[in-house]
């Protein structure tokens, strides 16, 4: 691991569910104090102003791992994100950020190294899907990232976990090639799409997660038909994301700013890309925002200049920031001494304007 990040050791223990941990999990606490720290985390999710990037595979460069092997060691996975963690003061962690994960580990031929989907299904799905579905919760890739939650529970127990997953679109598309149109024709292939997911969103929150973003890459243009499709295809997530109190927001890829209106009456919460606020954001008491990944590389008084420009240190003054993180994945190619003078100079500038 880089030097400039401490090496951390690894671990033992596991837990049950939300925060409530099993007795050989650790030996220095009660359940009383366990029990505390869940609902110090809860309050400070509900309290807003959270600064937390989507950082997840950027921690194999940091071992000098191939992408692979590192998504596959639950070990090497949670114990590099506790010390990105710690090293940089995040207000969570992304404990899981891997959208290929559900086609991944459904077999469909990804090369994750270059992250490119090579679809075998030619717009269909196999006959035995749905057998592959009921038994994804065995499947080893998830596997893997359910223990990396549960570890990360025990290793930053006071600390939110922030979880990624694909929304029914951009599964379909990374399943069967499908582009969003096409998708749109096909209801019955969305709603397994959101069984998959479904799937994931349970086993997540049974492993105690915190919050939860569904990703889509691009969706379709909203008319009254395809708004309706959406909304049957969203409602069992985020009915199943709220039982589980993971705080679920929708991001897109590719902003369509004539969606928005449709897309709030589908989606409690939306991350807007800054530079595409709704006209009525004034009104709207909660707000995410993602930044452009770019922005952490610029000189400090640019970053500063941005953040004022874009009215994200307005927002978070007046206390309606609630999550701001970044519009795609750190990328391992980043100039990590940038890096971390950007990270330093988001979280300084927000936190000088957060009422305290």
């Amino acid at each position: 691991m880089q030097r400039w990040l401490p090496h951390h050791s690894g671990l033992r223990g596991n837990i049950s569910r939300k925060g409530i941990y099993r007795k050989t999990a650790l030996n220095d606490g009660t359940t009383q104090r366990k029990s505390a720290l869940t609902r110090e985390k809860r309050q400070r999710i509900k309290q807003g102003g959270l600064f937390i990037p989507w950082v997840f595979s950027f921690g194999a460069e940091l071992e000098g791992l191939p992408l692979r092997e590192y998504l596959e060691d639950a070990t090497k996975l949670s114990n590099t994100l506790r010390t990105i963690h710690n090293y940089f003061k995040y207000d969570g962690v992304v404990s899981q950020g891997n959208t290929l994960l559900l086609a991944e580990a459904l077999e469909y031929g990804l090369d994750q190294e270059e992250s490119t989907i090579c679809s075998k299904s030619g717009g269909s799905l196999p006959a035995d899907f749905e057998k592959h579905v009921e038994q994804l919760p065995q499947n080893r890739k998830v596997a893997t990232a359910i223990d990396v939650i549960q570890r990360l529970n025990i290793l930053l127990p006071d600390t939110p976990l922030l979880n990624i997953v694909p929304g029914p679109y951009t599964l379909a598309r990374q399943l069967t090639g499908l582009e969003t149109e096409e998708a749109s024709l096909n209801p019955e292939l969305l709603r397994m799409m959101t069984k998959v997911i479904l799937t994931m969103v349970k086993s997540m929150g049974d492993a105690g997660a915190d919050m939860l973003i569904i990703h889509e890459e691009a969706l379709p243009k909203l008319n009254d038909e395809t708004a309706k499709l959406l909304r049957r295809c969203y409602a069992p997530l985020w009915n199943s994301a709220k039982f589980y109190e993971l705080s679920p927001l929708l991001m897109l890829g590719q902003w369509l700013p004539e969606n928005v209106d449709r897309l709030a009456k589908i989606a409690d919460e939306i991350i807007f890309p800054t530079g595409s606020l709704p006209d009525n954001q004034r009104k709207i008491k909660r707000l995410s925002l993602s930044l452009p990944v770019s922005l952490l590389e610029k000189e400090p008084q640019e970053i500063q200049n941005f953040l004022e420009q874009q009215e994200v240190l307005n927002i978070a003054r007046e206390s309606r920031l609630f999550l701001l993180s970044t519009d795609v994945e750190i990328p391992s190619g980043i100039h990590k001494e940038s890096l971390i003078r950007g990270v330093q100079t988001i979280k300084d500038a927000i936190n000088q304007v957060l009422p305290h």
